[in-house]
């Protein structure tokens, strides 16, 4: 069933209306403010620990989930389960497909338009409150960072936790990403920190995962050679800056045709030309994103051959 639900999601949002944009999340941020309220009338009579208003969202989001599963199992012959799984996916998906996302970008990058490019980052999320840029050459690489890592956290994570949890871990890694978000505008450094380390375990295997994918798809010396190191280091997060080198080191001189997107250090991208090189730079971005559809690709073939292997094991 779960190589059926992932198909489904992904078909929809392929073939989804450009007008509709992701799934409004304010639900979730209402919730937790709801939540905090109603803990703050027990503080008053006796204090909490600072982890209480964590777990509460968990809990009570999994709990819900879990009940629902429960009183629709048997209804419809297990249907209802399955639109119960296609539903919490495709909230926790990225609604928009790399391939439109990019296109968004190119068409105010054509432009030459500076405000038009930031301000399509902030729309989509994709910059960080205070950060300025002093060039269009930054504002290019940042979207580039910015573009693998979003494909990375809102469709690879989420079909890495559904695979190995189903409906419930994809919830987790929802909530959890949710939550980052939501504390670091609230700037609460206790309850940031343990998220940012439910998000690197949640992150650790599918990063290597994607990299390795990365490597099998592109360049896979140069890659592979840049993953190495990091492969078994369980004490660092992976960024978006270390994404983004493992893809431009699986796009340098793929298969011997001269594309090479720059060295495999962001930095040394920023060396770019105006006038003619913008076309240069579309080709980068149009690289990037055919890396990601390949690697989207195989995960969907190792995917179908596990399940194969899975029905003819019983």
């Amino acid at each position: 069933m779960k190589f059926l639900v992932i198909l489904i999601c992904l078909v929809v949002n392929h073939l989804r209306s450009d007008d509709c944009d992701r799934l409004d999340d304010s639900w979730f941020f209402r919730l937790r403010r709801l939540t905090d309220q109603a803990l703050s009338r027990f503080e008053r009579k006796r204090k909490l620990p600072w982890l209480v208003p964590v777990i509460s969202i968990y809990a009570f989001l999994l709990l819900a989930l879990f009940i629902t599963l429960h009183f629709v199992s048997d209804v419809l012959y297990g249907f209802a389960t399955m639109l119960i799984h296609i539903w919490v996916l495709l909230v926790a998906l990225d609604r928009t497909q790399p391939r439109k996302l990019a296109s968004a970008f190119l068409v105010r990058w054509r432009d030459g338009d500076f405000r038009a490019s930031l301000h399509f980052l902030q729309e989509e999320g994709l910059i960080a409150e205070g950060l300025a840029f002093k060039s269009d050459a930054q504002v290019f690489i940042h979207f580039k960072e910015q573009f693998i890592y979003r494909c990375f956290e809102k469709i690879f994570v989420m079909l890495f936790s559904y695979l190995l949890a189903g409906a419930f871990g994809v919830l987790f890694a929802y909530v959890s990403y949710q939550l980052r978000y939501s504390y670091k505008e609230s700037q609460h450094a206790k309850r940031e920190k343990l998220i940012d380390g439910i998000i690197l375990a949640l992150e650790w295997i599918p990063v290597r995962l994607l990299a390795l994918t990365f490597s099998l798809v592109g360049n896979f010396v140069l890659c592979f050679d840049k993953l190495r190191p990091q492969l078994l280091d369980f004490s660092q997060r992976s960024s978006s800056a270390d994404l983004y080198v493992y893809a431009t080191c699986a796009l340098s001189q793929v298969a011997g045709s001269g594309l090479n997107i720059g060295e495999p250090r962001p930095i040394k991208l920023d060396l770019i030309s105006k006038g003619s090189d913008r076309v240069i730079q579309e080709g980068e971005i149009e690289a990037l994103q055919a890396l990601l559809e390949r690697s989207q690709t195989i995960w969907l073939a190792g995917l179908a051959l596990v399940t194969l292997v899975g029905l003819q094991a019983f």
